[in-house]
């Protein structure tokens, strides 16, 4: 029997020596919040990690050398997906180009957060930057803050069926809205799109009433309904809120948690959607 393949599609890392990687003037995070690539390594050995997708973030914006650094350190244990402030400017998609080519980056994330970052991707603005990355062959990750936003979503993935899109952490619901949550039907909706992913993540903050997140159990069978296993991917948003729940725990919620999964959908969410996304991971 084959070895189940584990993969974490959302982790953050940032350099312990903020001296040679110096964070953005004020987005700096605690220094007393770790968040080093070794730290995630050694965690990610104790839980029988193999790989996991490095997510830019605004504290370090374009400043990929740490990331770069790390993709060198542990060869075939990561990927990368890029961060660009300004995802509508006319240089986004020359910037991903780089990004790709130089950096060796496999994606880029755009924040639907800003209202005007948010107004201009729903003109058109971002479609230069989607089209890049259709012709890169990479997918487009969104930070999304309100279910209200995936009708954006929705319209993008309609508009370029070509390219993959990936919606971060259970497209943020409202929890306390309770079954059959209304707030998120465009999230479904966009599950039964063939080329909309999502990430099963963010149990910690999503769950109002602690580990082992039951009540998120309901929204996830509704997310594995309309995505299908084949397009979710478990993440643990390492290091945010860590050590409490500490990273065998976010890895469990998935690893033996969900009774309704059955083995080969758990296989999917694990691992196996990661790598049809990024055929190169976990290849050490």
């Amino acid at each position: 029997m084959n070895e189940r393949f584990i993969f974490d599609a959302h982790v953050h890392v940032w350099a312990d020596d903020r001296l040679a990687y110096p964070q953005v003037p004020g987005l700096e995070r605690p220094e007393s919040h770790r968040g080093s690539a070794d730290w995630l390594i050694e965690l990610m050995d104790a839980s029988g990690v193999s790989g996991a997708l490095l997510v830019q973030t605004p504290w370090y914006a374009e400043d990929n050398r740490y990331f770069v650094d790390t993709l060198k350190r542990f060869p075939g244990r990561f990927v990368a997906l890029g961060y660009l402030p300004e995802p509508l400017a006319p240089d986004a998609p020359e910037k991903l180009a780089r990004q790709y080519h130089v950096d060796g980056f496999r994606g880029v994330r755009i924040h639907l957060v800003q209202p005007e970052i948010i107004a201009g991707v729903a003109d058109g603005k971002a479609d230069p930057l989607i089209r890049q990355a259709g012709a890169l062959g990479v997918p487009v990750q969104f930070l999304n803050r309100v279910p209200e936003q995936h009708a954006l979503i929705l319209d993008l993935a309609r508009h370029f069926p070509n390219v993959r899109f990936i919606n971060d952490h259970l497209g943020h619901p409202r929890i306390g809205e309770g079954y059959p949550y209304h707030a998120s039907q465009t999230f479904f909706d966009c599950g039964r799109l063939p080329n909309v992913y999502a990430k099963v993540s963010l149990h910690h903050q999503l769950s109002q009433t602690g580990y082992p997140w039951i009540d998120l159990e309901d929204f996830q069978k509704l997310t594995l309904d309309a995505y299908g296993a084949h397009k979710l991917m478990w993440g643990s948003n390492f290091p945010m809120a860590m050590p409490d729940p500490t990273y065998q725990q976010r890895l469990d919620v998935a690893l033996t948690g969900l009774p309704f999964l059955t083995d080969e959908e758990r296989n999917w969410i694990l691992g196996k959607t990661a790598r049809s996304l990024w055929e190169t991971v976990g290849t050490m």
